[in-house]
């Protein structure tokens, strides 16, 4: 689902605009708010009222006093996932609406926290027309904020008549803090910025706690030295160690009064020895568990990142070990760690699974990284670099830098019949000139047999012309070949076969032409992956003109002459009841009584035709009289309302929910970079606890030509070129896999999510156990219970939690019941 317009951070959301009166005259150049007054502050705004605060304070860039923001924390009831600020034309907090006849807008930012992120700025004017653009966010940091007058005005925004400008902050789990000062219109660009960054500088050594933060890696690096032996690895490591304690002695002697060119540097060096440190305690840790080893070599959970460069990791030891039902999937990560000198030829096999032959497959390959730079929807501190996240099962060799992890994806799957027990699974590690290393991975099999069709049901894109024009692919039987093998590929991942804009071409194209599904491709899907239901037709409100409801029934009465003759294709092939429709993507205003005008003709001619829709109806149909045409409600994960989907499902309609660009943190997503926890949860526990019965996302290959034209395919280096960025510069927004050298490549996300869709399977089953094992000893019923209410791991939407360990422990506790109430 799209947002079509702008995403405007959460405080625009007032009812109405401030009116700015009759326009001024345009202000001089110069500083026109400097916050020097509490009077300054009147008419300013905040998201949230009883945990968001402005006032005035002596942190300035310019003049005596500036504007501290603090933001509160995340889980604050009501709370939004960012915060922001409205300074409102026609009150003291925004003096001048006139921005006509300058060059730029211009103002301070910086923020004394180790806090790292991408906010948001609007700017709209006094007839409703708004402009946005992200702003960095720097730990401990000056961001001199400069806005070209003539970008905003080129948007359509009259920048002579300016309603508000706002700006956010994502929120985090506890209070973040940002000041802004020195607003000011500028007549030439680039201009002299040095005083403000003077003093920025002076006032973020005042308020950061340098010697604090230096002080404590000081003594981490000394703890470090003290772990290393004496071979020719820990004298190499020992060296790096060194190293690290003279820059941090060199940093703590630099404290003093600093020019902001003198600061900029000193606190990224600052930054930089935070990752240094923890990053060498990784690598020691690993020279630690194997004294005599050429390489490092640990285990990392599935549901985590391994970065390849700057971050740390959590390991989870040399000998890591998970639990699975027969039938299901799970995964290890296993990381090589170069002893502070480069690996070549680095290599991976499994080399033996014990047990029965085909009772547990095993597969390894390297995990590659892309280049992502988040944007202000992921509404969370997310790192910029490289993140892993492809699989790059393409890849036998790779070499590792001195300076680089390079994680592993073990990827186990159980056979049905394979016998309950322990398994072990050796990988075998290799590099050129180094000795081998192994990992055993300890599998328990229980006696539990998992479903292999999802119960959670899923509704996404899948576009196959993307595919071709991508690869080249002009032939009509290699097309052919070629849709089949993402078919199967989406299907091993839980993801139905399906099409959501039902259209030959390019849905995002200008003038797609949406037809209805051929009845092939859905035999096809019956009869290869089982058919649970398919979207017989996309009914695409933007062929009806909002404006002209007059001559909606004409494109009407086209539709339903498409859709007639489908359904009688699909009624002589025997697939007609397992037929649905989805259409008025996100509608809103007229469209609504256009969707009430078209759902209604499709009753009357096919009264048990499901129709599925995102419309926009908080209600589910109360507020718009679409109840009893509608049959299955989807609104955007921020927008579901449990209550009103209890109520909805009453009546016997369902209630999905979609997550999109707008669903950032602290809601799950599967962003680049975002924890892949996120994933699993979404599909798992919180789409259960929510009772939604399906899930629905717009696009899993939004691979666009003009997006990657100097990379097409991942199948280059292990950091490869391939964009992340996909819809709106968002990095896995519509590509939740990728385009590899052989077809369709795995990603850590897309894992995740089928864990996930295997999680609400088991949920699945113990809630049927219960219900058709009456007379259980009352203490494993209210174990189950407990556990079915998957309050251990997901509160709701918002509060869930991002530690796999705690996630495994339940996971494990809902397969040994389900076990023990099996027998």
């Amino acid at each position: 689902m799209r947002k079509l317009g702008l995403l405007l951070i959460a405080t625009t959301l007032v009812a109405g605009l401030v009116q700015a009166g009759p326009a001024q005259a345009a202000a001089p150049a110069g500083v026109f708010q400097d916050f020097e007054t509490d009077a300054d502050l009147q008419g300013a705004t905040v998201t949230l009222p009883q945990a968001d605060k402005l006032e005035r304070t002596a942190d300035p860039t310019h003049g005596s006093s500036g504007l501290k923001f603090t933001v509160g924390p995340a889980n604050t009831p009501g709370a939004s996932a960012s915060s922001g600020i409205n300074l409102y034309a026609g009150t003291p907090s925004l003096p001048v609406s006139d921005w006509s006849g300058h060059t730029v807008l211009g103002f301070d930012f910086f923020t004394e926290q180790d806090y790292t992120t991408v906010g948001r700025i609007t700017v709209r004017d006094q007839s409703n027309k708004a402009w946005g653009v992200d702003y960095p966010i720097r730990a401990r940091d000056w961001t001199p904020i400069d806005l070209r007058l003539s970008t905003i005005a080129a948007a359509g925004v009259d920048i002579s008549r300016i309603a508000y400008i706002g700006f956010s902050i994502p929120r985090s789990k506890t209070p973040v803090i940002g000041h802004y000062d020195a607003f000011r219109l500028v007549d030439s660009y680039p201009y002299d910025e040095t005083p403000y960054a003077d003093q920025a500088a002076t006032q973020l050594l005042r308020l950061a706690d340098f010697n604090g933060v230096l002080t404590k890696l000081s003594e981490q690096i000394k703890g470090l030295d003290r772990s290393l032996g004496h071979g020719a690895a820990d004298e190499r490591l020992r060296s790096q160690v060194r190293g690290a304690a003279a820059q941090c002695a060199d940093l703590l002697s630099q404290l003093g009064p600093m020019t902001y060119l003198q600061y900029k540097p000193f606190n990224a060096a600052v930054a930089a020895l935070q990752r240094t440190v923890p990053r060498l305690a990784n690598t020691i840790q690993a020279r630690a568990h194997a004294r005599t080893a050429d390489f490092g070599l640990e285990s990392a959970d599935s549901m985590s990142l391994v970065y390849p460069k700057d971050l740390p990791f959590v390991s989870t030891g040399t000998a890591p070990s998970v639990s699975l039902t027969r039938g299901e999937y799970e995964n290890v990560q296993a990381v090589v760690l170069p002893f502070a000198e480069p690996l070549s030829d680095v290599q991976a096999r499994v080399t033996s699974v014990s047990g029965k032959a085909g009772a547990l497959q095993a597969t390894v390959a390297p995990v590659g990284s892309l280049n992502v730079t988040p944007t202000s929807q992921y509404h969370r501190p997310t790192y910029a670099g490289w993140t892993p996240d492809p699989i790059r099962d393409d890849l036998k060799s790779v070499d590792v830098p001195a300076d680089s992890f390079q994680p592993y994806w073990i990827r186990l799957k159980t056979a049905p019949t394979a016998a309950p027990g322990t398994y072990h699974v050796t990988v075998t590690f290799s590099a050129g000139g180094k000795h081998t290393r192994t990992m055993t991975v300890a599998a328990k099999v229980w006696p539990v047999t998992a479903l292999d069709a999802p119960k959670l049901n899923t509704t996404f894109q899948f576009t196959p012309a993307i595919v071709n024009d991508i690869y080249g692919i002009t032939d009509p039987a290699a097309q052919e070949a070629t849709k089949h093998q993402y078919w199967s590929f989406l299907h091993d991942y839980k993801i139905e076969p399906d099409q959501l804009y039902t259209c030959s071409c390019i849905p995002s194209n200008a003038n797609p032409v949406i037809v209805p599904t051929p009845v092939e491709d859905v035999l096809y899907i019956r009869d290869h992956y089982g058919l649970r239901d398919f979207n017989a037709f996309y009914l695409w409100a933007g062929l009806l003109n909002p404006s002209k409801p007059e001559t909606w029934q004409a494109q009407i009465d086209t539709w339903m002459a498409q859709l007639r003759t489908a359904m009688a294709d699909y009624k002589a092939a025997g697939v007609d009841k397992y037929a649905y429709v989805y259409g008025f993507d996100e509608a809103s205003g007229p469209l609504l009584q256009a969707a009430k005008q078209t759902f209604a003709a499709v009753k009357k001619e096919f009264p048990d035709l499901p129709i599925l829709t995102t419309l926009r109806d908080n209600s589910m149909g109360v507020d718009t009289g679409l109840a009893g045409l509608v049959d299955i409600w989807a609104p955007q994960q921020d927008l579901y309302n449990q209550a009103v989907a209890e109520r909805t499902r009453a009546r016997g309609d369902q209630a999905w929910w979609y997550p999109d660009i707008a669903t950032g943190s602290p809601l799950p997503n599967w962003f680049n970079g975002y924890p892949p926890i996120d994933s699993r949860t979404l599909a798992g526990p919180m789409s259960y606890k929510a009772g939604v019965e399906g899930m629905l996302y717009y696009a899993t290959n939004r691979w666009l030509r003009t997006d990657h034209a100097n990379q097409l395919l991942v199948n280059d280096g292990i950091l490869s070129a391939w964009k992340a960025a996909t819809f709106n510069g968002t990095a896995g927004d519509g590509s939740m896999f990728y385009p590899g050298p052989n077809g369709p490549m795995a990603s850590i996300r897309l894992e995740n999510f089928r864990d996930g869709m295997e999680d609400y399977n088991l949920l699945w089953m113990l809630d049927q156990s219960l219900k058709t094992n009456p007379q259980l000893p009352p203490p494993l019923r209210a174990l189950a219970t407990r556990l079915l209410s998957a309050d251990a791991v997901v509160t709701d939407q918002r509060t869930f939690t991002e530690d796999p360990v705690r996630y495994r422990n339940w996971r494990t506790k809902v397969i040994a019941t389900l076990t023990a109430i099996e027998g």
